[in-house]
């Protein structure tokens, strides 16, 4: 990346003033920080940074292979958070909603919507699991004012657009 591009995890910051100090092994200081460095290392293919940052007790169900390969095929487009519940300074586990837009090479777009496990060990943040849902983006256009593909009963626009 370029001194000057914005962070993949979409905060608005540039990247260098945003996940880049994490990736270089900078504690993420929440789990909502440590989500976003995540999604941004999926977008830069920082494979080790997203080994590293998997708990010790879930490690194994994640293999460096698994996430290269995936990491690879897979362009990712957006990210927007939903809700965080705890994930503080102050907190031991927290919890990170989020929906990221990618494209692993198919012939439309997916949402990955998921509820992400974190916790605290050391002053460390690390993800645990999530319980995930994938949705397909319809290759035709979707409408501003079109219900939402996720089945949020919201307007595309106001959820997933």
């Amino acid at each position: 990346m370029n001194a000057e591009d914005r962070c993949p995890c979409q905060s608005g910051n540039i990247y260098l003033n945003c996940c880049s100090p994490y990736h270089k092994g900078l504690p993420a200081p929440t789990a909502e920080k440590l989500m976003r460095s995540r999604y941004s290392a999926y977008a830069l293919r920082n494979v080790q940074y997203l080994v590293d940052t998997t708990h010790s007790s879930t490690r194994k169900d994640h293999p460096y292979e698994a996430i290269e390969k995936w990491a690879e095929q897979t362009t990712w487009k957006r990210l927007e958070i939903v809700r965080t519940e705890k994930g503080t300074l102050e907190d031991s586990s927290g919890i990170v909603e989020f929906k990221a837009t990618y494209n692993d090479g198919s012939s439309s777009d997916e949402i990955l919507h998921e509820s992400s496990h974190f916790l605290k060990e050391n002053a460390r943040w690390y993800y645990v699991d999530g319980k995930h849902s994938r949705i397909a983006i319809p290759r035709h256009r979707i409408g501003r004012n079109d219900p939402c593909t996720c089945g949020s009963g919201k307007k595309f626009k106001k959820c997933c657009g």
